[in-house]
C-alpha cells in the first residue's frame, strides 16, 4: 500500500445541490455532448458483451494502451481515442463498484467556502472527456519530461480535487511503470480530495494498478488546507472546473498552491483564458449543431463565429497572475477578484445577442483545450444581462444595458463561485 492515507474531514455547510438546467436552446447540445460522454454501461449486477470481451483486459493493460493512443500518434483520431478510454472506463468503474464504498459517500455532494464538490458518482465520466483527457495527458507528460530532465532532485507533484479514478495522472503513472520510463525515485506524488468515497477509491486503484512507490500521499482533505510546508512542490494538476469557471473551486485552489511551489515550479493547465461574447443563443447552441456528429471547437460553423462578436478577455489564470490578484473584500464571508472591462458596441434595435462567456486552456505549450472540446469549455450564457431590451418579468440580478454601457467583471470567490457583471459608464 502506498505510504499514508490520511483523513481529515473538513467543516461545511452540507447540502444537497441540484444543478441548475441551462436555456432550453441547449438542450440538443447536451444531448450531443451525453452522447459523446457516456456510452451504454453495464449495471453491477450485470454484463455485456463488451464486457465479455473484454474479460482478458486487466486496468494497467487499459491504462497503458490508452496513454500510448494519447501520446504516440501525432493525429488526434477521435473514434480511437474515445474507444481506448472506453475500456479504460469500464475497467476504473468495475474497481469502484467492487470497492466497499458507502452508498451515501458516492452519492455525497456539497458546497465549501470555495465552491461545489461534485458527488465521486458525478466525476467518474471525466476519463471519457477525450479532448481533456488528451491535452492534459500530454500536457503532464510533455512538463515531467522536461523537469525530470533538467532537475537533479525528484519531482513532487501534486493533484488537489482529483476525484475518485485521478483520471488525468493514474493511468500515466502505470504507463510509466510498465515501460520503465520514470521511476519513483524520480516522481512522488499527492493526492488530494475532500471526499471519503473518493478517497477510498483511489487507494483501490492504487493497489489494482501496483503503483503504490509512486504515491507519496493520499489525503482526505480540504485542498486549500493542505501545507507541505516545504515549498518543495515541483508541479501542481488541478481541474476543478466547470463551464464558464463556474461553480467549483478552482480558482480558490489554485491560489492556495501558487504559494507552495518551489522557485521552478508550475501548474497544469499553465494558463486558462476566459472571454466575453455577443451571440445569438438560438444560433450559437441550437442551429449550429443540428446536423453534427461531434462537438468540438474545430466543428464550430465558420459563420456563427464570425456572427459572434468579441467583447474581450475579461480573466486569464496563469501561476505569476495568480500571486497578484486584486481581491475587493466586502465582508468577512465576500471577497471578490478584480477582472477585465468590456464595452458594449453598437447594436441595431432589431439584433438579438446575448452575452456567453467562453474558456479555453493550455495545459502545456501547444496542449489546447478550446471552446466546446470538453465541457470544462462550454460557452456559459448570462441570461441576467439584458442588452437594449427589457425582459417581459423581471428576475433577481438582471443587469439592463444599452449599447456604448461598459461592463466590469469580478469574480466570486465564495459559495457557488462566477463571474459578476457590473455596469459602468462606456465612452462611445
Amino acid at each position: 500500500m502506498h505510504k499514508h492515507t490520511q483523513y481529515q474531514e473538513p467543516e461545511l455547510a452540507e447540502f444537497t445541490v441540484f444543478d441548475i438546467p441551462d436555456a432550453a436552446t441547449t438542450g440538443m447540445l447536451n444531448e450531443l455532448l451525453r452522447q459523446q460522454l457516456s456510452p451504454n454501461l453495464p449495471s453491477q449486477q450485470t454484463q455485456s458483451n463488451d464486457d465479455v470481451e473484454r474479460s482478458d483486459k486487466t486496468l494497467m493493460s487499459c491504462a497503458v494502451d490508452a496513454i500510448d493512443e494519447l501520446l504516440t500518434n501525432p493525429y488526434f483520431e477521435r473514434e480511437q481515442v474515445h474507444s481506448k478510454l472506453s475500456e479504460l472506463f469500464h475497467q476504473q468503474k468495475r474497481i469502484y463498484l467492487e470497492t466497499p464504498i458507502e452508498e451515501e459517500l458516492r452519492k455525497r455532494q456539497f458546497i465549501t467556502h470555495c465552491g461545489l464538490v461534485m458527488s465521486p458518482d458525478n466525476c467518474i465520466t471525466t476519463q471519457l472527456d477525450d479532448i481533456r483527457v488528451r491535452a492534459f495527458v500530454r500536457g503532464i507528460h510533455a512538463a515531467l519530461q522536461q523537469k525530470i530532465n533538467t532537475e537533479n532532485s525528484n519531482i513532487h507533484v501534486v493533484y488537489p480535487a482529483c476525484g475518485p479514478f485521478a483520471p488525468l495522472l493514474m493511468p500515466l503513472i502505470g504507463f510509466y511503470k510498465h515501460h520503465q520510463i520514470f521511476s519513483a525515485t524520480q516522481l512522488q506524488i499527492t493526492l488530494i480530495d475532500m471526499q471519503p468515497g473518493a478517497v477510498q477509491s483511489l487507494s483501490a486503484l492504487i493497489e489494482e494498478m501496483d503503483i503504490s512507490e509512486y504515491i507519496q500521499d493520499v489525503l482526505c482533505m480540504d485542498a486549500t488546507q493542505y501545507d507541505n510546508g516545504t515549498n518543495t512542490i515541483d508541479l501542481v494538476i488541478l481541474e476543478a472546473m466547470q463551464h464558464g469557471f463556474s461553480r467549483e473551486g478552482q480558482l480558490s485552489i489554485a491560489r492556495h498552491f501558487s504559494k507552495q511551489l518551489n522557485v521552478n515550479g508550475s501548474f497544469i493547465p499553465q494558463k486558462i483564458i476566459v472571454s466575453a461574447h455577443l451571440t445569438n443563443l438560438q444560433q450559437e447552441f441550437g442551429d449550429q449543431w443540428c446536423d453534427s456528429e461531434f462537438v468540438s471547437e474545430s466543428d464550430m460553423k465558420i459563420n456563427m463565429a464570425q456572427d459572434r462578436i468579441v467583447l474581450g478577455d475579461i480573466l486569464t489564470v496563469t501561476a505569476e497572475k495568480l500571486r497578484n490578484m486584486k481581491e475587493v473584500v466586502l465582508d468577512e464571508s465576500t471577497t471578490l477578484i478584480e477582472c477585465g472591462t468590456v464595452q458594449i458596441p453598437f447594436l441595431s434595435e432589431n439584433e438579438e445577442k446575448s452575452i456567453i462567456l467562453s474558456t479555453k486552456v493550455q495545459t502545456w505549450d501547444n496542449e489546447w483545450i478550446g471552446e466546446y472540446d470538453s465541457g470544462i469549455t462550454h460557452p456559459l450564457p448570462d441570461q441576467n444581462i439584458c442588452i437594449n431590451f427589457k425582459p417581459k418579468e423581471d428576475k433577481p440580478g438582471d443587469l439592463l444595458l444599452k449599447s456604448g454601457d461598459g461592463l466590469k467583471f469580478y469574480y466570486r470567490m465564495n459559495g457557488l463561485p462566477g463571474f459578476l457583471p457590473t455596469w459602468i459608464a462606456g465612452d462611445i
